[in-house]
């Protein structure tokens, strides 16, 4: 009975993200960026340290989260129409083409960082 409640939550997870953080989104090019000097929350989370940029992908986080979802009591991550949520954004992050899974880059301007189209 589980696979009927986690394969449409893993559907809306992977749309939901499609729609959200895919770099040729127009929802995403629309998103506010909310960032300090050297740190960047809004719609990625990006870190400048030591003269790179560390990116935190979603599908990264979001495997960490249930990873540790099988290990700890997390409240409603874990009902199963959640993990189908995350699986779904971890299966939607890896599919990106594989420039855009980098974690680490060298450049700090942002407008290479979010661009599909720009050099490395």
């Amino acid at each position: 009975m589980e696979i009927l409640s986690i394969v449409p939550a893993t559907a809306l997870g992977y749309l939901t993200l499609k729609a959200t953080t895919h770099p040729n989104s127009r929802l995403r090019k629309r998103l506010p960026n909310i960032k300090t000097k050297r740190f960047q929350v809004f719609p990625v989370i990006r870190v400048q340290l030591f003269g790179r940029v560390f990116h935190l992908h979603h599908w990264f986080s979001f495997s960490l989260i249930l990873i540790m979802t099988n290990f700890l009591p997390l409240g409603f991550l874990e009902s199963t129409f959640s993990k189908g949520v995350l699986l779904g954004g971890i299966i939607q992050g890896l599919r990106l083409p594989k420039g855009h899974r980098n974690i680490i880059y060298r450049d700090f301007s942002v407008a290479r960082l979010t661009s599909p189209s720009a050099k490395k």
